[in-house]
């Protein structure tokens, strides 16, 4: 979970932490949101998270542990985001994948939050369009079997 959390805060932009625990678990998650304190309390005692205005924001330390860490697994999402409203949402990305691939997992979790993605319910995520090169990597590291694609019409958006 704390790699989890150092990526969506450095990817996505930095959370209080009623925001970051809907972000993670949706609105009924089952973790206690003292569960999720306490883990946010012990990587600001690591130094990887810092706490400005209420918000969690990564420090230098969280990022060259992300840096560090699956460094063989290629990242794609885009440096520069994109504003809000800009991009039309509408694939629906659904994925199981099993526990011995479970870096691969939190890979595509920090890939579809860095490619503008939402979380709707876990392992279920709401956004934009994928670039080619993505299903490709997808298919090249044997992961397709374990994600479903769903796309949805503008009129169909709710």
């Amino acid at each position: 979970m704390p790699q989890a959390i150092l990526r969506i805060i450095a990817y996505r932009y930095p959370l209080g932490n009623k925001a970051l625990y809907e972000y993670l678990y949706g609105k009924n998650g089952r973790l206690k949101q003292n569960s999720l304190s306490a883990t946010l309390s012990r990587m600001k005692k690591k130094g990887l998270l810092k706490l400005e205005k209420n918000k969690w924001a990564i420090t230098s330390e969280g990022k060259e542990l992300l840096r560090s860490r699956n460094f063989d697994l290629k990242r794609f999402f885009p440096t520069k985001k994109p504003g809000p409203g800009k991009i039309l949402k509408n694939l629906i990305v659904m994925f199981d994948i099993p526990e011995k691939k479970k870096r691969h997992r939190e890979w595509l979790r920090s890939e579809l939050v860095g490619f503008d993605f939402d979380l709707i319910q876990k392992s279920v995520w709401l956004g934009p369009a994928l670039p080619k090169e993505f299903i490709t990597y997808l298919h090249e590291n044997d992961l397709m079997k374990y994600i479903k694609f769903f796309r949805a019409e503008k009129q169909d958006l709710i």
